[in-house]
């Protein structure tokens, strides 16, 4: 049996391994898990849905409230959701005259976000508000904007937002809740750099696959002929006699290529691109990014 555990011992020695790394980062991430408090002491309000637009059932703006402190808790960030049924014409254009269109629900999202000093870390810091205004301004359109700030504006590029931004639009339409509740998942999957599928698999299942997997290999192995001897003292020889084959190899002329390899210093865009897509200063004097689609 001793014979057999040898050749396997390497396996096991991968299995230990996975094990141990596998506990060791549920303790970190137990140990980050302790130290989430929200030190923002300035903030004006508890709430984070603001369904002005009516949108929601208190059911569902009550699922949002639980969804976003949970959230923001693992990202330190706040998350602030806000729906409109309402002209920002004339409101947007009383701090930037000549505002378009397009700008109207910014303008409006860094104030709001400034008037009740949001920010998980301090008043107007780490956090993301999203507007979404349904009225349909004389453009003939219907404006949605991101806001990010403090530690979320340097995280978020302009595909990000974007990206974010075409998920919520699938739904926004058709059933509101299913589409702020993606928003906030992926505002969490994006700030914490997790792959969604990952939250749904408990932690000891990598464990449990693992020891199938090593149970299975080692009950094939046992079965088969790795223990035999599969050669002898009369394996190599014709007649008695060694037979070795004479091989040659005989060097006829050298022929070298050169070729450059370019490379590229440029981003790959997505998660590995730099923040601060939107960058810009608020009426108010602070710093946001962002960015904005149309319906």
């Amino acid at each position: 049996m001793k014979e057999y555990f040898r050749h396997f011992r390497f396996l096991f020695i991968a299995f230990v391994i996975i094990i141990a790394l596998g506990i060791f980062s549920n303790i970190i991430k137990l140990a980050e898990s302790g130290s989430t408090e929200r030190t923002n002491t300035e903030c004006t309000t508890e709430e984070r849905v603001f369904d002005y637009a009516d949108v929601l059932t208190d059911e569902e703006e009550d699922k949002l409230r639980a969804q976003i402190a949970e959230r923001e808790k693992q990202i330190q960030a706040d998350i602030v959701l806000v729906t409109l049924n309402e002209s920002l014409k004339e409101y947007a254009r009383s701090y930037f005259p000549d505002a378009p269109y397009s700008e109207f629900t910014m303008i409006y999202a860094d104030n709001f976000y400034e008037e009740y000093k949001f920010g998980y870390n301090k008043p107007i810091g780490d956090g993301v508000l999203l507007l979404d205004n349904i009225y349909r301004e004389d453009d003939g359109r219907v404006y949605t904007w991101m806001c990010t700030t403090g530690k979320a504006e340097d995280r978020y590029s302009t595909g990000m937002i974007n990206r974010i931004l075409d998920v919520f639009y699938e739904n926004v339409d058709t059933d509101p809740y299913l589409a702020y509740k993606t928003f906030v998942d992926n505002v969490y999957y994006d700030m914490s750099d997790s792959v969604p599928i990952a939250e749904e698999i408990p932690p000891y299942l990598s464990y449990l696959c693992a020891a199938v997997v090593t149970l299975i290999y080692i009950i094939i192995n046992l079965s088969s002929r790795k223990g035999m001897k599969t050669v002898n003292t009369r394996t190599y020889v014709n007649g008695g006699q060694p037979n070795y084959k004479r091989r040659e190899d005989t060097f006829l002329r050298k022929n070298v290529t050169s070729r450059t390899i370019e490379t590229s210093s440029g981003s790959s865009g997505g998660h590995s691109s730099g923040g601060g897509g939107g960058h810009h200063t608020s009426s108010g004097g602070h710093s946001h990014g962002g960015g904005g689609h149309s319906r």
